[in-house]
């Protein structure tokens, strides 16, 4: 399989009530092991056990050629043996009702799905024939908001077990009771969601870097000792304190084999730098209607301001325009920067981060592509590659043979080096495992720059933004939190409607609908209390508490 050992004298046993989320760095190993679990790889060493009555099913990433001239509800029902096609046709017209579609929708080509209907399909296939053990590579990557919301409804309610890998931390946390996390060439295993099999794997790695310090004293207290005996047994000529030496010596051998592990980490580093500027305003756009390239209206701006130090989340369903909207202030900014569609302060230094990548030049080396994209001397580039976890062997690599993930930290690297003080990221979360996303957050909070993001990433937004804007029924407005646009949760292709500015936008009309909001306030405030201070909304926190004293004063 490889000349890299990913993992070794691992111990995985999945039971019929498990909901298990594998959690591990980019590269430690993980879709092997759900290629090894599914039978398409094997193990160089080992065994495998199966429970006769195992029916495993794996979740497609990609629609087979095969399908894309078939309607939808003939390329689910074409997962069922010839003789159920006919009589379980119903289950399958049941199970796509399920998962969000109408019955007008299953005529549809599946060529002409979209991205995040051709995903339920995939996930309709891969349970119409009632599996009792599903396995997940990255569901939610490109995933809109819906499609999400519709996956997670839908595990919660499943009877099968189930592994999934992904990267998205509020998605682990809502369906999953079990964690792994692959890491060190071995599991840890944790009964409960991640942020808290999070939270005792930190303890884990704290309680054994302690017990590895005093197992290094004790050796270095014993290493000091045998060689003095040694000295002694030398200079007197004592044979008694020769053999103690050596005796000595060999326990201090076992003791170095039997040290506990602690943990190298994922070996990666992904760090930004920015500078400051000094003005009232980073950018400005008003009364602006912004079309897509083939000049469709999508939506209006009345007026958008990001000052020095925000933290703006651009918030949408897909095809609303969000990305149509960062072309054109990067347009702008590149072509246009003193023109009256999008104003920029004079200051403005933008570090830009493109989901799809195309920013970098496929054909370069590494060392190329920092020299093409960052200002000043490359003196340093090659410490600042290895720095950020490239190997020195590989850095005549061109860029086009890169994974995603390493593609991410170049880009995050040519920031770093070009210091920039205003960044704008769209979907910067796609390629980077989850140690890569809390190293992100906590490089932009820690920064202080002036910060406009799109993301899927649900605890990513809500860890980094500080303001909201959302683009619905055409009119991009600010909203007081994410969770506003989170549970607007329409399904593709119908009306969304447009969601009230003010703290008591949910008109709540009887005791039952009060009382469940307010449960649901107190759970976000305390939620938010709990998070390292950096890390607190104090902003959306009054907003919650205002909400509460409204809605308390109606029961």
């Amino acid at each position: 399989m490889g000349t890299k050992t990913l993992f070794q004298k691992l111990d995985l046993t999945i039971n019929s009530n498990d909901r298990i989320g594998m959690v591990g760095h980019n590269g430690s190993g993980k879709s092997t092991l759900l290629s090894i679990l599914e039978g398409s790889e094997s193990p160089d060493a080992g065994d495998i056990s199966r429970n006769k009555a195992l029916h495993l099913e794996t979740v497609e990433q990609f629609i087979s050629p095969s399908l894309l001239d078939l309607t939808l509800i003939e390329a689910l029902a074409s997962k069922l043996p010839d003789e159920e096609i006919i009589k379980s046709r119903y289950r399958a017209e049941l199970l796509l009702t399920q998962l969000g579609f109408s019955d007008h929708e299953h005529g549809f080509v599946v060529a002409d799905l979209s991205g995040g209907q051709q995903n339920r399909l995939m996930f309709a296939r891969a349970i119409i024939t009632e599996p009792n053990v599903i396995l997940f590579d990255e569901p939610t990557n490109h995933l809109d908001l819906s499609t999400l919301l519709i996956f997670e409804n839908h595990l919660k309610s499943m009877r099968a077990a189930f592994l999934l890998i992904s990267h998205d931390r509020e998605f682990l946390d809502s369906v999953t009771n079990r964690t792994v996390f692959l890491r060190d060439e071995h599991i840890y295993n944790f009964a409960m969601p991640y942020s808290k099999a999070r939270d005792a794997l930190e303890e884990h790695d704290i309680a054994a870097q302690q017990t590895r310090e005093q197992e290094e004293k004790n050796i270095n207290r014993l290493e000091a000792s045998a060689h003095r005996l040694a000295v002694w047994g030398k200079v007197y000529d004592n044979a008694k304190l020769a053999k103690k030496a050596k005796t000595m010596e060999k326990r201090i051998e076992r003791l170095k084999e039997t040290q506990t592990f602690v943990s190298r980490g994922s070996g990666l580093n992904l760090t930004i730098d920015v500078s400051s500027a000094q003005a009232n305003r980073m950018l400005h756009i008003e009364q602006q209607d912004i079309a897509a390239p083939n000049g469709k209206p999508l939506f209006h701006i009345e007026d958008l301001m990001i000052r020095p130090g925000e933290r703006v989340a651009l918030l949408g369903h897909n095809g609303v325009g969000k990305t149509t909207l960062i072309n054109l202030i990067m347009n702008k900014y590149q072509h246009n920067k003193d023109g009256d569609v999008v104003k920029f302060n004079p200051q403005s230094d933008i570090g830009y981060y493109d989901q799809e990548l195309q920013l970098l030049n496929p054909a370069l080396g590494l060392m190329e592509t920092l020299r093409e994209n960052c200002d000043g001397p490359d003196s340093g580039h090659k410490a600042s590659l290895i720095k950020a976890g490239f190997p020195f062997k590989d850095l005549d690599k061109k860029v086009g043979v890169l994974s995603g993930g390493e593609k991410a930290r170049i880009m995050f690297l040519i920031i770093k080096l070009n210091r920039p003080n205003f960044l704008i990221l769209d979907e910067p979360t796609n390629h980077i495992d989850i140690q890569g996303k809390e190293e992100l957050e906590e490089q932009i909070l820690e920064s202080n720059a002036t910060v406009l993001i799109t993301s899927h990433d649900r605890r990513f937004v809500d860890n980094i933004a500080e303001h909201y804007v959302l683009i619905s029924d055409g009119q991009l407005k600010e909203i007081n939190h994410a969770d506003q646009f989170y549970r607007s949760n329409p399904t593709e292709g119908q009306s969304r409607k447009q969601l009230d500015n003010t703290p008591d936008h949910v008109q709540l009309e009887d005791e039952e609908q009060i009382l469940a909001r307010i449960v649901e306030l107190e759970a976000l405030l305390e939620a938010d209390l709990l998070r390292k201070s950096r890390f607190q909304k104090p902003k959306s926190q009054e907003v919650w508490r205002q909400e509460l004293v409204q809605l308390n004063s109606k029961i």
